[in-house]
């Protein structure tokens, strides 16, 4: 898709598709751009290498965004059907543009479902910071294929302990698009997965709620650590108990899981699971409280 947008000069055309005039995340426009400061001779080269050029496309950038921004809070529904068919092109913008101002400006027009609303209704970054509670630096959020799959992940029943609220991205491209983007509004954009594994959530500030018959003893624990880690040999790089869990019985932790998912995806047939695990360096924490993994305890069949 190339853009459509004429450029004119005092009602004369001066080109009729104008690429170099607004940046590519924008191609889907269809248009015209009169501007009285462009001389009528400007030669092709000088629309691509032009300093006025490129004042001017940041100027259109600028109001196209606020367009789109006033235009989500006059009609939301409507907007929210325009984004589910051009959001993939905010997303691009967000990537491929160097400036994180211009990131975090093209970043107010994305939109997420979250776990403090309705399956259905969508959210905005901004009003999402709106939600935070006094003293919280970071937007959460959990890429699924579907809420469904996002609100009985692990890693969900890990921040619903925290009482946080979290984004759902469910396209494709979510992922990355946050990755680049990297904060909001000084705030930083962490993946669920990833705070799980910082180290300001520390393993000793969950307390397990679990009474003393449902949990393992130290013994026990120390016996089923040692048999899993035989039985796993090298795929995974440590095996550990974790009181965040209850209705999960185990779930995998990587420092990076955004980084970890790219590698898998473009790696999964190049090489063996040993290679892959020796790269993630993942880390399997279980629920030993979970009735399937107390059942199976070592010592239960001693």
């Amino acid at each position: 898709m190339g853009s459509s947008v004429a450029l004119y000069c005092r009602k004369v055309l001066i080109q009729t598709k104008a690429t170099d005039i607004l940046p590519k995340w924008l191609r889907f426009l269809r248009g015209v751009v009169d501007s009285e400061d462009i001389p009528l001779n400007l030669s092709r080269e000088l629309l691509q290498e032009s300093a006025l050029i490129r004042k001017l496309r940041d100027v259109l950038q600028q109001r196209v965004i606020r367009f789109l921004l006033d235009q989500s809070k006059k009609d939301p529904e409507k907007y929210a059907r325009f984004f589910d068919e051009y959001g993939l092109f905010m997303r691009e913008g967000i990537v491929t543009t160097a400036e994180q101002s211009v990131k975090e400006d093209i970043a107010k027009l994305l939109r997420f479902e979250s776990s403090a609303l309705p399956a259905g209704q969508q959210t905005s970054l901004m009003d999402y910071a709106s939600r935070m509670k006094a003293g919280t630096r970071n937007i959460y959020y959990l890429c699924a294929p579907n809420r469904h799959l996002a609100e009985h992940s692990p890693y969900f029943e890990a921040m619903k302990q925290k009482d946080m609220e979290v984004l759902f991205c469910f396209e494709q491209f979510d992922e990355l698009t946050l990755l680049h983007l990297r904060e909001f509004d000084r705030k930083k954009l962490i993946s669920a997965e990833t705070d799980i594994v910082v180290d300001h959530y520390k393993e000793e500030k969950f307390q397990d709620s679990k009474p003393a018959s449902e949990r393992l003893t130290d013994q026990q624990a120390e016996d089923l650590l040692a048999w899993m880690r035989n039985s796993l040999g090298q795929r995974v790089t440590n095996i550990k108990v974790t009181p965040r869990l209850d209705t999960h019985p185990a779930m995998i932790t990587v420092l990076e899981m955004g980084a970890a998912r790219h590698f898998l995806r473009t790696q999964q047939l190049a090489r063996s699971s040993e290679e892959r695990a020796q790269i993630l360096q993942p880390t399997l924490e279980i629920n030993a409280g979970y009735h399937t993994v107390n059942f199976n305890t070592p010592t239960q069949h001693k």
